[in-house]
């Protein structure tokens, strides 16, 4: 038998070393078939998945806090971008050297730091809202795990101007008192969320013809609120309460054909800008949140109640004692002792045994029901945080001392805005009106989109009535009246003064040496225009409203009323030239300083005068003549006017005033 040939035995072996490998190679060609069939149609969903969310992300674009506008337009509160400081531990190498480093610029112990950078989590605060300074001189450090971010500072351009009705935001944005916290959900805006594409470290990346979203602003609000007479009514609160060196004060101004607040002033002041805690004391809006007896400007009240139900005449007259009356164990006295007063003799010198007599003979349910109709003892409805009910105790556990004491303030509690609202009431004829401080609604470029208007919920009296106490409350201010000092020079006004003791909570009984000064009242009397309430809390050297309170009303409405387009009658009469005093609103329209006549004079010279150096009164009655429309801003005599003096005049032409008080 012949032996197996050698080179035929490595030839076979070759060939099944190549099949073989033929196998594996097929096989792996399957495997890998296989592999990507199921990657690419099986688990498709997944992969793709798991790519978008390596390469994309979604990125929440900020709508930054809206802005607050009075009711010309003028800016009031603001968002502005503010850099913010923190750390990702995981990156902060030294922490020892970053807080020894750190601590001096932004002004905290370095202990403190240290023991926050050394954590490990991947996100620490370290300042939020560091001046445009700090942030310089954080990111010169170059300190690896420090970083800023943006973040939006709410900013208020008019500082102290309205900040406890304005009030102020968080850290975090949110609305913490006032209109800010009132309006938080609408200022607040709603975030947008987009599509971008991220790099291998996460960050965002761009196309050029698709730039990253700015942050913007959603919606703001425009107020009832005037940002000059809420300057004028604080300046005129400030010197009224550092002349008597008062506890405090108010000015609550309404316009009673709309129910708008115009200004509502607080002292002490408050800046929004620094609302730390420190400053707490400060942040209350006393107009709504504190009650205070009302003393003689309820008087008002329960003569026109008296009136309404027929109880009294206008021509019925009283004897006050000659200033002693008792009711039960109780002496009710007057300041000065009076025989026999007409009811409009009651209002003008103020009796407090008049108001007693008219209070019991009108009996505790019907005046009560008055009471409750003029808006005491609730709450106005105002859309602010904290509004106080005042106070008015059930009339049935009234004796007959509550009720004598009631009929001249005393035994109640009222806020400014209540009393302010109820004399509104009168002053447009007997319709009672919820207060109104949001105007309206605007977009990111302060156009309005929706509108708030006021509402008249219920008639008191007749206009009749209203009428009769009108001229009664004008006497006040008249030659004899307690409110003389009231009423500014060639205007008429109606008011009732009103000079309340104050309880003493550790007695129980009213102090001999604290007294609330008052003065409520409307102006022009037989067209008013405006509703003003003055409050001074616990004033030294004077204590009476027409002494106190009166004053500062004179002062406020002298310069209110010719911003308003609103004149003395004895310099501009109703038939003289038609001077139209316009103060244009951001969307172009008039505002509400036009006086609504027609030109009847323009003289023909064809050129603008020169006004510099004039006062704002002599400047408007020069200008009246050329039946143009005048803008101003500030007070005291003109420094600058647009168009100069010796511009041609064209028939659209709008003069501008700057007026400074130190020239």
């Amino acid at each position: 038998m012949d032996k197996p040939n050698a080179g035929s035995f490595q030839n076979t072996r070759y060939w099944i070393c190549c099949a073989f490998l033929r196998i594996v190679v097929v096989a792996a060609f399957i495997l890998i078939i296989g592999k990507a069939f199921y990657l690419q149609v099986v688990e498709h969903p997944v992969w793709l998945e798991r790519s978008r969310a390596q390469a994309e992300a979604k990125l929440n674009v900020p709508s930054y806090r809206g802005s607050i506008y009075d009711n010309r337009g003028r800016l009031m509160a603001f968002s502005v971008p503010q850099a913010s400081l923190f750390a990702d531990g995981k990156y902060v190498k030294d922490p020892k050297r970053a807080a020894s480093r750190l601590a001096p610029i932004i002004g905290e112990p370095v202990d403190g730091l240290e023991e926050r950078l050394a954590s490990e989590r991947r996100f620490i605060w370290i300042k939020r809202q560091l001046t445009d300074q700090q942030a310089m001189a954080v990111e010169s450090l170059k300190e690896s795990g420090l970083y800023t971010t943006n973040e939006y500072r709410r900013f208020y351009p008019f500082r102290q101007v309205a900040g406890q009705v304005l009030g102020f935001v968080g850290l975090d944005g949110k609305g913490l008192e006032g209109v800010e916290k009132a309006y938080d959900s609408l200022l607040a805006g709603k975030d947008i969320v987009k599509d971008c594409l991220r790099d291998g470290l996460r960050r965002g990346l761009w196309l050029r013809n698709s730039p990253p979203p700015e942050p913007g602003e959603d919606s703001g609000l425009r107020l009832t609120l005037d940002a000059y007479l809420q300057y004028v009514s604080e300046t005129e609160l400030e010197k009224g309460v550092t002349k008597y060196n008062a506890k405090a004060g108010e000015v609550v101004i309404v316009d009673p054909r709309t129910f708008e607040i115009l200004a509502m002033a607080n002292w002490p002041l408050f800046d929004p800008n620094h609302s730390g805690k420190k400053n707490a004391h400060l942040w209350r809006n006393r107009t709504i949140t504190d009650s205070f007896e009302p003393g003689s400007t309820f008087k008002v009240f329960l003569v026109t109640a008296a009136l309404e139900e027929g109880a009294i005449k206008t021509s019925e007259r009283i004897f006050c004692e000659n200033g002693k009356f008792r009711v039960a164990s109780h002496t009710i006295n007057d300041v000065h002792p009076y025989g026999w007063l007409t009811i409009p003799e009651v209002i003008k010198f103020s009796s407090n045994i008049a108001a007693s007599k008219i209070a019991l003979g009108l009996g505790s349910e019907k005046y009560a029901n008055y009471i409750h109709s003029f808006g005491f003892g609730v709450a106005t409805g105002i859309s602010l945080p904290g509004e106080a009910k005042g106070l008015v105790r059930p009339w049935e556990k009234w004796r007959p001392m509550d009720l004598a004491a009631t009929g001249f303030g005393q035994a109640i509690g009222v806020t400014a805005l209540q009393l302010t609202m109820a004399v509104a009431s009168i002053a447009n004829g007997g319709v009672y009106g919820q207060p109104l401080i949001a105007k309206q609604v605007v977009d990111s470029e302060g156009e309005p989109v929706r509108q708030f208007t006021g509402t008249a919920t219920r008639r008191i009296i007749q206009k009749k009535t209203a009428e009769k106490i009108r001229d009664m409350m004008q006497s006040v201010t008249e030659e004899g009246g307690t409110g003389i000092q009231a009423a500014p020079p060639g205007y008429s006004a109606a008011g009732k003064t009103g000079t309340a003791q104050v309880l003493d909570p550790e007695t129980g009984r009213y102090a001999t040496n604290k007294f609330t000064s008052i003065f409520t009242g409307y102006i022009p009397a037989s067209d008013p225009r405006l509703v003003m309430t003055v409050v001074i809390h616990e004033p030294h050297g004077a204590i009476y409203g027409g002494v106190v309170a009166g004053p500062i009303f004179r002062s406020i409405a002298a310069k209110a009323l010719p911003y308003l387009g609103v004149f003395p009658s004895s310099e501009h009469p109703e038939s003289s030239p038609g001077l139209r005093l316009v103060s244009r609103t951001n969307d172009g329209e008039s505002g509400p300083g036009r006086i609504p006549h027609s030109v009847d004079r323009v003289d023909q010279s064809g050129v603008v005068p020169d006004v510099t150096g004039l006062s704002l009164k002599l400047a408007l009655l020069k200008l009246a003549p050329f039946g143009v429309r005048t803008e101003f801003t500030g007070s005291g005599k003109v420094i600058m006017q647009q168009p100069s003096g010796g511009t041609p005049l064209r028939p659209d032409t709008v003069v501008e005033l700057v007026l400074n008080e130190n020239n």
